[in-house]
């Protein structure tokens, strides 16, 4: 019950900050953000749905949409490490 409150609050707060994004950016920023925010969730989820329902068996899509699970997870804590490694080799927050 507490991970998907979490979650859910993470969901709320990520919402609000991509709303208000869209709504300040200028339009350029703005118009690359709705494309790739469109194909990540649309494209890239339909994708994954497609090829787990027709592609896999029902005792292995469960440990494959695992295993997609995780490395998302992964890549989404993992993500803001690149930026120490620029931080540490320039020396600089900037």
């Amino acid at each position: 019950f507490l991970l998907v409150t979490i979650n859910c609050f993470g969901c709320v707060i990520e919402t609000i900050y991509i709303i208000l994004f869209i709504t300040y950016a200028p339009k350029g920023s703005r118009n690359s953000t709705v494309k790739l925010f469109v194909s990540m969730n649309v494209g890239v989820f339909s994708l994954i749905l497609l090829l787990t329902h027709f592609l896999a068996t029902d005792s292995t899509r469960i440990l494959i949409l695992g295993w997609i699970c995780v490395a998302v997870s992964v890549s989404v804590f993992a993500a803001p490490l690149s930026i120490v490694a620029q931080v540490i080799r320039t020396k600089s927050v900037e």
